[in-house]
């Protein structure tokens, strides 16, 4: 295969302080009367991963609020469990009739709840203006109600760091994330707070080539997660599906396919076979048959993965580009390089509607449809694209990136083809400047294939 595979990684999912985790069986056998019993039980369930025991829960407290306020968390609560079950548009109902409550019965602190989980669905839809505006709003609740060092600041914290991260703007995240773990140093330590916010900055070290990095954080939270929610939470399989990011990209493929084969079936049974954090898995494990040539294995989780997107996210979700991405790999594998073509170009007015022409998920694009160009002969317009992305990639990674290498010596190959020899040349010389960066600020050089990064 011979073009960069879009590996997708899903939003934070620490959505809510949680109390011990139980059984359904074990608040089953107890009578549940009060609205404080209902919702107690729902975040019991919720930590267990058992989501339609919560959103029941949740439900009934909605039903049985007595207070305008009560009303508002409940469907703040039970906003959550729908927007992890993938329901976003109730999701989104439930927290704008939540904030309403809250403007006509002030409580500033489920103000910034309902403004954070909103802010994470906007994430999750690919709104990231929004989403961080949000953000911004509660962290601001928040420090003015609960002073610099509450647990809760680092929460907020965490979830605009990976928005930042989404953004683009890897120093802002960087900053964010170091605040929220001087945060959480200042509190008595919960292991599983402490794990969400290296699951999410070990993403941040994956999207900067920061491989080893980003390996270490997160075998450390699947260790944390294995060992307190035991190992058919959902939350556990979503941190093997992203330390299968890393294996992917050290060209470890048989650690990152065991972790994948494993996670999908805790994804598929805890939230069910249509949710978008089930297609994320489906996606990644096709990219995986990808790059072992694998196309007949491969094609049926993409295709999965796409309608589960198009249908819970929409036809224009940056998630829903990615797949295309990886469908359109296929067709240029199959020299059927007109559908890869339309396919990429779909896939790239998705990326620049959302994110903007600069961001490094565009550059990505630009590679893959420039190599189309390249094997179809249209050589000027795959220099200019080749040309873009790496500007973008070393403005916003850096020249250590190990996509600035790649794109590099992509581009060099074509204006060879082209016939511009001296260009070339400078090209391949700016790549091995790249990877001796690279190997320099990356320990884990064994991580890195450099074979594979020249094929895409």
């Amino acid at each position: 295969m011979s073009n960069a595979i879009r590996f997708l990684q899903f939003a934070p999912l620490s959505w809510v302080a949680l109390m011990g985790t139980v059984s359904p069986a074990q608040v089953s056998t107890q009578p549940v009367k009060s609205w404080q019993q209902l919702i107690t039980a729902g975040k019991q369930f919720q930590s267990g991963g058992h989501y339609a025991e919560a959103e029941s829960s949740f439900q009934s407290a909605v039903d049985q609020a007595l207070t305008p306020v009560a009303k508002a968390r409940s469907m703040n609560y039970l906003g959550v469990i729908k927007q992890i079950r993938g329901d976003y548009r109730t999701a989104d109902a439930l927290y704008q009739s939540a904030l309403e409550i809250c403007e006509q019965n002030p409580s500033p602190l489920d103000l910034a709840a309902i403004l954070l989980n909103r802010a994470r669905l906007y994430g999750l839809e690919g709104k990231f203006q929004e989403a961080q505006a949000l953000c911004r709003k509660a962290l601001a609740i928040h420090r003015a109600e609960l002073g610099p060092h509450h647990p809760s600041i680092a929460d907020t914290l965490d979830t605009l760091a990976w928005i930042e991260v989404r953004l683009g703007r890897y120093a802002e995240a960087e900053s964010s994330y170091a605040e929220s773990l001087s945060v959480r140093q200042a509190n008595p330590m919960n292991p599983l707070d402490l794990a969400a916010t290296l699951n999410d900055f070990a993403f941040l070290h994956y999207s900067q080539g920061h491989y080893a990095e980003a390996e270490r954080m997160y075998r450390q939270v699947l260790a944390t997660r294995q060992k307190a929610l035991g190992a058919e939470h959902p939350d556990v399989a979503d941190t093997m599906v992203r330390l299968a990011d890393v294996y992917r990209a050290g060209h470890q493929l048989t650690k990152a396919e065991h972790l994948l084969v494993d996670a999908i079936p805790v994804l598929e049974a805890a939230l069910g076979p249509e949710s978008p954090r089930v297609a994320n898995a489906c996606n990644n494990l096709g990219v995986l048959y990808l790059d072992e040539e694998r196309v007949d294995d491969a094609a049926p989780l993409l295709r999965r993965s796409l309608e589960i997107y198009q249908k819970a996210l929409g036809k224009d979700h940056l998630q829903v580009a990615s797949v295309l991405s990886n469908l359109a790999l296929i067709e240029t594998d199959r020299h059927a390089y007109h559908e890869a073509d339309d396919l990429y170009t779909r896939a790239l007015a998705i990326e620049e509607k959302a994110v903007g022409p600069d961001h490094p998920e565009v550059a990505a694009m630009l590679n893959n449809l420039a190599q189309v160009y390249g094997f179809e002969g249209r050589y000027d317009e795959a220099e200019k694209l080749y040309a873009r992305a790496v500007a973008i990639w070393e403005r916003a990674l850096g020249l250590a990136h190990p996509n600035v290498a790649g794109c590099l010596m992509n581009y060099a190959a074509v204006l060879r083809k082209d016939h511009h020899k001296k260009e070339a040349g400078e090209m391949e010389a700016r790549a091995r400047e790249s990877r001796a960066l690279h190997d320099r600020d990356d320990s884990s050089d064994a991580l890195v294939d450099w074979h594979e990064l020249q094929r895409r």
